[in-house]
């Protein structure tokens, strides 16, 4: 009887813990299982719920390629953790497609694991992908374990300069997958575990070696524009409006020193996107790019300069917050361009005059719009361009481009100053067309300046376009090459943040 009872009530504390082990969910670091800290700015999804037992679940959308997803920090506290003191990742969790939201003729559902680095605004702001898979049913279960590449952290450090994570999310896949935009994923995330290496030393707080006067600022503008889709004449007060943008100061700008001016960049984003999706935001850190910046600014590798983050879509279906889907507004982009935003911009900031202190640069459809606008209408106003992942066609409408530009009376002796392009040699969508503009705008001498750069593996996606952004910041405003200075010795000095690596140090 006693050994009866032993037993019943062994069975059942196994039972209990069995029970909440299943039952309750959460993140687990170094041990510390606790629930998932959710990074709300940072995610794009529907009915994001947390639920008693500490998953969390959500409802994602696919969009162009784009479909959402939640992002989560690692820490409660949101401090980094070091990306090199870790192996692996184990996840669990439940997906099924949203009924009636699914193209019948697409694949399984598809699944990311994003690591954001510090410097990341979250789910497409500054991530680096750890594993994309595919499901193996129509819905399921998923328990995986991700191994965390040796190099995984030096890939992170080559884009952030440090191994310093803040957090990782979890994204449907629509990417050429066959889902029509729209579909919808529900996914419920159970458990993840964040697995140490063996004798892995504790994390250590990030320090990117700036001080605040360092850095730049963030600012959100709104300037009055109007529809450029409809005729002057049929305007209506519904056809005007002001549009949301965002404005990097550099460190040291001062309103009030006139005699102070800086270069403007005008940035713009691709199909689908808005003037958000480049992740430049006045929360937080403010993104990679403005990281790219400071750094930049701060050693004196980059010019210091303002910029802006806009929508080229120059309809009242702009947004805020846009779809950015209007072709044809983009196309009508250059009416804001020349008779609104530059006239803001120089009204209220201190923005140097001269084409050769204005860049336009774009990923995708921005940087269609970089070609078609900012070079083939806007030569006399703009000398320094940038285009990331994008073409215009053909050998032989390429060829017709720059002739139209060369005949064109008007851009007589105007010289394109600094021209930049990049792409991913795994870009499904421009590839083909990328290598025959290289060869064609390199051999085009109205360009003084030309660079490029061929992103082994990369698709049409952010990790090519942020480094073409931090590649183009590099070369532009800068003085003739004759008129550099010299450059300084480097001598290598080894550090250890939480691998070791080599820094270069600078001496005079």
């Amino acid at each position: 009887m006693k050994k009866q009872l032993f037993w019943s009530v062994a069975l059942s504390v196994l039972s209990a813990v069995s029970s909440k082990s299943i039952l309750l969910g959460g993140l687990t670091l170094r041990d510390t299982k606790d629930s998932f800290p959710i990074f709300t700015d940072g995610s794009v999804a529907d009915d994001i719920v947390v639920a008693e037992d500490n998953s969390v679940s959500w409802v994602a959308t696919a969009s162009n390629g784009a479909g959402g997803g939640v992002s989560f920090y690692f820490k409660q506290n949101h401090e980094e953790i070091n990306i090199a003191n870790y192996e692996s990742m184990d996840i669990e969790l439940d997906y099924s497609p949203v009924e009636g939201k699914w193209n019948p003729d697409a694949m399984n559902p598809g699944i990311c694991i994003r690591i954001l680095p510090w410097d990341s605004t979250g789910l497409f702001g500054g991530y680096e992908d750890l594993e994309c898979f595919d499901t193996e049913e129509y819905s399921g279960t998923v328990k995986r374990n991700i191994k965390i590449p040796s190099d995984f952290a030096e890939k992170i450090i080559t884009t952030s300069e440090f191994d310093s994570v803040l957090g990782f999310a979890v994204k449907y896949n629509d990417y050429e997958r066959g889902n029509t935009d729209g579909d919808q994923l529900k996914i419920v995330l159970k458990n993840v575990q964040l697995n140490a290496k063996e004798g892995a030393p504790e994390d250590v707080p990030l320090n990117d070696g700036l001080t605040d006067d360092q850095r730049g600022t963030v600012k959100e503008i709104y300037y009055p524009t109007r529809d450029y889709t409809v005729a002057e004449a049929d305007l209506t007060d519904a056809d005007r409006y002001e549009k949301h943008a965002w404005v990097y100061l550099p460190a040291g700008y001062d309103p009030e020193d006139k005699d102070t001016e800086y270069p403007l960049f005008i940035l713009l984003h691709g199909f689908g996107q808005n003037e958000n999706t480049w992740g430049l935001t006045n929360k937080g850190r403010g993104g990679k790019i403005k990281g790219y910046m400071d750094r930049g600014m701060a050693s004196g590798n980059v010019k210091k300069f303002i910029l802006v983050a806009i929508t080229e879509i120059a309809s009242k279906n702009w947004g805020p917050n846009g779809l950015g889907t209007d072709v044809a507004g983009a196309g009508a982009f250059v009416g804001e361009l020349r008779n609104d935003l530059l006239p803001y911009l120089k009204a209220n900031f201190n923005v140097k005059d001269g084409r050769d202190n204005l860049a336009m640069a774009g990923l995708s459809m921005g940087a269609a719009i970089t070609y078609r606008v900012g070079i083939q209408q806007c030569l006399d106003l703009i000398s320094n361009f940038a285009v990331f992942s994008g073409t215009i066609g053909s050998e032989e409408v390429l060829k017709q481009y720059m002739t139209s530009i060369d005949e064109n009376e008007n851009y007589k002796g105007l010289k394109i100053h600094n021209f930049y392009m990049n792409c991913g040699t795994a870009d499904t969508l421009m590839w083909d067309t990328y290598p025959p503009h290289v060869t064609a705008m390199k051999a085009w001498d109205r360009i003084e300046n030309f660079e490029d750069y061929t992103f082994p593996g990369g698709t049409h996606d952010f990790p090519v376009w942020y480094k073409g952004f931090n590649d183009f910041i590099q070369m532009v405003f800068q003085p003739p090459k004759e008129q550099q200075p010299e450059e300084p010795k480097v001598e290598k000095k080894c550090t250890r943040i939480t691998v070791k690596r080599c820094r270069a140090r600078k001496t005079l």
